[in-house]
């Protein structure tokens, strides 16, 4: 068994990539696990980081004795965590997740982090990762805002709650009107941390208020909203799907056709087909 201790920088895990991006404040990964557990070191995260178990056994010593855990598994390790945590074996896959320092810091000053390494078990959290890892492996997480929000929607999960700031479901935050406002525009692609900007709130309480009284994320309500006009715009012929496409900020043409058939049921072709069997596509 290794047990010289190493330290591993922001982004790094011990893992085998199946992808990676970078965005704002995070690095995401999904990997897959590349040593047996006897020879994984003893190492020491210098960021704040998340590992979601997807498949495979994995030991960890968060929260105190050391488990095995069979299954789906969310285990939070704040910055300068020393462990052995690992897949019994290299076989398996996990999505993780660097939080920069300056995240983490900010973060703290409004919600409170875990001070040491958790294991969460809560369903909104677990669905969080699950649907962030979902949406990086199937490509329909593909542009940076959407990525961005699924982290601080994450970071925010795993926050003790602000409970001074809780609100009640029936009572809309002031800021929630001027949010979704911004998220309408055609031009509205705001990351998460410039829209809180604007509406004067942390990024971490708008995801989490904003999935509490919308069921969705930001990302997630702008491209319902981009959709509803593209579907508005589509019935006219004289424009081509894929002008109305780039138009309403849709950069990648398979990105817009599998949003909208997901959305409607139809692709954008067959649907304008359907309005008017002569239309140009």
């Amino acid at each position: 068994m290794r047990t010289v201790s190493s330290a591993l920088a922001y982004g790094v895990h011990l893992g085998e990539g199946e992808l990676r991006r970078e965005l704002p404040g995070y690095s995401v990964s999904l990997l897959q696990p590349a040593f047996h557990e006897e020879d994984v070191p003893l190492h020491t995260h210098d960021s704040a980081s998340l590992v979601f178990v997807l498949e495979g056994a994995y030991r960890t010593s968060a929260d105190g004795p050391t488990k095995l855990l069979c299954g789906e598994a969310l285990i939070y390790n704040p910055a300068g965590t020393t462990h052995r945590d690992s897949f019994l074996k290299p076989q398996g896959r996990f999505l993780a997740i660097s939080i920069s320092h300056e995240i983490a810091q900010s973060t703290n000053e409004h919600a409170l982090l875990p001070r040491a390494a958790v294991q969460f078990t809560s369903r909104p959290a677990h669905a969080m990762a699950r649907r962030l890892a979902k949406g990086l492996q199937s490509g329909k997480l593909q542009q940076i805002s959407e990525l961005e929000d699924a982290c601080w929607e994450i970071l925010g999960a795993l926050c003790e709650p602000d409970r001074p700031k809780l609100r009640s479901k029936m009572r809309l935050p002031s800021w929630l009107a001027e949010a979704r406002t911004i998220l309408q525009e055609p031009d509205g692609d705001l990351p998460i941390t410039s829209l809180a900007a604007r509406v004067g709130v942390h990024p971490v309480h708008l995801a989490r208020g904003f999935r509490q009284h919308m069921s969705c994320s930001p990302a997630e309500y702008r491209l319902r909203c981009r959709l509803q006009r593209v579907m508005q715009q589509i019935r006219r012929p004289e424009s081509s799907i894929l002008q109305i496409a780039l138009d309403n900020g849709f950069f990648d043409q398979s990105h817009f056709t599998h949003a909208f058939k997901e959305q409607f049921g139809y692709a954008p072709g067959v649907y304008r087909s359907m309005l008017n069997p002569s239309s140009k596509r």
